[in-house]
């Protein structure tokens, strides 16, 4: 914080720190003098992506410095020691539940494990809102299914870690006052292991508030006192306000205090208040995640209980543990004993919900739906107030309305081809005029849950048709890999390397003992294969000379061929290279193929020209020759590149080349993700914003 109106976000590597200073110096209230490069937040680069800048607002911060370098650090003052214990006691809890929770070792490798149902983490996220120990798709899981708020502490938590101390103030038959100052000096606790959230705070506040009523013997109204712990917490934190997750928490808090069922089933009063905060929270949830799931709210009412018991026995475990640490063995026994299968069933109805495809509608899907239902509430008021020509009218034009789009006939006929930024990476979508979606690639881990999945739904898809993986690496198949987690993927379309089940050798390019397309070499491919016939997901291998036709898009498939196959260099010579031709259209892609591969493509005279280049291995020196761009004649060339990459692609000597031919040039780094529509008669180049 450089003053009371500037704040500034940066990444620092301990490792860069000045000579005499330590990564144990970074605590809060250390001081720094740092330089480095100074730039505001980025704006979402994808359709439905994340916005640097929106969160930088929503946090108070001004901008951000990189290639950060510190000259000088000072230790923090003394005065902050107590908050450094209190620090210290929130990681030491956190290694006691890892400790005690630990899962069973896993036969999957690390990078594998990311994208399996995993316990590993949850019972930390359940008690102290730690998320950083789950799995990649544990987490996302949890997100679809409309559980995520359960590992957000709130008053809920409160609520259980409070149980025991009421038990146990009525058995040692405590006066009400006793109960109320010994729940009132606990109360802090699960506020400290939280470090402090909205939920968790807010709720702590108003049972204070309620303490205190209780001393003045006053009732408070409870909406008044909703109102003033948020404006304790916007003291505190003024830039809260501007936070979601500060919204859903009051939100939701002040919904289940406003809705009271009157039912005789406590099932049936469970189900209309779960109802009631979806409806209420689904306006900011489905922002967040491009759509909802009408299935969550249904599913709460199993995932809640459930949680609850695992809330309940993990903070006796915790108790246990700070008070026999001699006997952590023993506890973690008993820890595995009590969880182990609730855990279990727990996730795999998550893993169910968020699977579920048919309940999921994106964001589009759900404004046209909410439309259709404000207009039959218009209908119905209009009929029981007599106003039945207005009515009928109204009535007519909501029928009309589906057929408005068939008069245009450009956009059913039209081909969207959208490059997406996925930083050193590549992902492009490829949306068919019948309604079917190709995705080419999926970037690297993380890419296909923030960036492909958001864009996909904010378009109104929700699954991808046939995805192809060009080759093995992280870069390229991680991505479609989390997708297939989340059930969203139909088809795929592989290098033709790798026995399918149940084939004969005869179809499969025979492999020398030093050849490293073996499946030890190709573990992305590998897990992709094992996933994809877990979940019966057809597989289709395809190879130089190969076809695919789905409408009027025609695929033709000029690399690898066998001698690509038999090089023994590095995997970029598996990479599928292919025209898309769409009309008079052509777009090539060449993943990352490798100069050997461009050689015989030019020497062989098997390329065509084609209007648009997908550059390969991006931008690197070594490809998009001069031959090669000379038979191609390409008029756009598009550069799927990260910003400020370690490898410093693309290539001041590949830019130069197409510069030298006229080859207007549209990088991702410099750009934010575009659309190519191409139309029967012409194409458009539409830069998202």
């Amino acid at each position: 914080r450089l003053n009371r109106h500037t704040t500034i976000s940066l990444g620092l590597s301990p490792k860069r720190l000045p000579a005499g200073s330590s990564a144990s110096d970074l605590k809060l209230g250390a001081s720094m003098t740092v330089r480095g490069v100074y730039s505001s937040g980025k704006a979402a680069q994808n359709p439905g992506g994340f916005s640097e800048a929106n969160w930088f607002r929503s946090e108070g911060i001004s901008g951000k410095l990189t290639s950060v370098q510190v000259s000088e650090l000072q230790p923090a003052p003394a005065y902050y020691s107590p908050r450094h214990y209190l620090y210290r006691f929130r990681l030491h809890a956190l290694g006691l539940l890892e400790k005690s929770f630990a899962p069973q070792t896993s036969e999957l490798s690390s990078s594998a494990g990311e994208f399996q149902l995993s316990s590993d983490g949850i019972m930390q996220a359940l008690l102290m809102g730690h998320t950083g120990g789950m799995t990649a798709y544990t987490t996302k899981a949890l997100s679809e299914a409309g559980a995520y708020h359960l590992l957000c502490v709130s008053g809920m938590h409160l609520m259980f870690f409070l149980l025991p101390f009421r038990k146990l103030s009525s058995w040692a038959s405590m006066s009400f006052k006793g109960q109320r100052r010994l729940l009132s000096a606990v109360v802090f606790f699960p506020v400290l292991l939280s470090g402090f959230g909205h939920g968790i705070s807010r709720a702590s506040l108003l049972f204070l508030l309620a303490s205190l009523d209780s001393r003045v013997k006053r009732r408070g109204d409870k909406i008044n006192s909703l109102a003033l712990a948020g404006s304790v917490l916007l003291l505190l934190q003024p830039f809260a306000i501007r936070q979601n997750g500060f919204w859903m928490s009051f939100l939701a808090a002040g919904s289940l205090k406003l809705m009271s069922p009157q039912a005789k089933s406590k099932l049936i009063n469970d189900l209309i208040s779960s109802l009631g905060v979806f409806l209420i929270l689904m306006p900011l949830t489905a922002k967040q995640q491009q759509g909802a799931n009408l299935l969550a709210p249904f599913a709460n009412i199993v995932l809640i209980p459930l949680a609850t018991y695992l809330t309940v026995v993990g903070f006796l475990i915790l108790f246990l543990n700070l008070l026999f640490p001699f006997l952590s063995q023993q506890i973690s026994v008993l820890a595995k004993l009590l969880t182990h299968s609730v855990l279990e069933i727990w996730l795999k109805l998550v893993s169910v919900i968020a699977n579920c495809r048919k309940t999921f509608l994106c964001l589009p899907q759900l404004i046209y739906a909410a439309i259709a239902i404000l207009w039959a509430l218009v209908l119905i008021f209009l009929f029981r107030s007599g106003y039945f020509k207005v009515a009928l009218i109204s009535l007519l034009i909501l029928l009309f309305i589906p057929f408005l789009p068939m008069a245009r006939q450009d956009d059913q006929k039209r081909l969207d081809i959208v490059f997406l930024d996925v930083g050193q990476g590549d992902a492009t979508l490829i949306l068919l005029p019948q309604g079917q979606t190709i995705l080419i690639d999926g970037g690297d881990s993380g890419m296909g849950y923030q960036r492909i999945l958001p864009a996909l739904r904010s378009l109104g898809r929700d699954h991808v048709d046939l995805a192809l993986v060009t080759h093995g690496h992280a870069d390229h198949a991680a991505g479609i890999l989390e997708l297939m987690t989340l059930g969203r993927v139909d088809c795929l379309l592989l290098p033709h390397l790798l026995p399918s089940p149940g084939s004969t050798n005869e179809d499969f390019v025979p492999l020398a003992e030093d050849n490293p397309f073996d499946q030890n070499n190709f573990e992305w491919l590998v897990c992709i294969q094992d996933m994809a016939a877990e979940a019966e997901i057809p597989v289709k291998r395809v190879m130089s000379g190969d076809q695919i036709t789905i409408g009027e898009v025609r695929f033709s498939f000029i690399a690898p061929d066998k001698a690509d196959l038999a090089r023994a260099e590095e995997a970029n010579n598996s990479s599928l290279v292919f025209y898309l031709a769409y009309h008079k259209h052509s777009v090539l892609f060449t993943a990352d193929m490798t100069e050997e591969t461009e050689e015989r493509l030019v020497r062989e005279a098997g390329l065509q020209p084609a209007d648009y280049l997908h550059v390969a291995h991006h931008g690197s020196k070594l490809t998009s020759g001069e031959k090669f761009l000379e038979q191609l004649k390409p008029l756009w060339a598009v550069i799927s590149v990260g910003e400020n990459n370690l490898h410093n692609h693309p290539h001041p000597d590949t830019l130069d080349r197409l510069r030298e031919r006229n080859i207007r040039t549209v990088r991702l780094d410099e750009t934010s993700a575009f659309f190519l529509r191409l139309f029967e008669a012409d194409s458009r180049i539409v830069i998202w914003q």
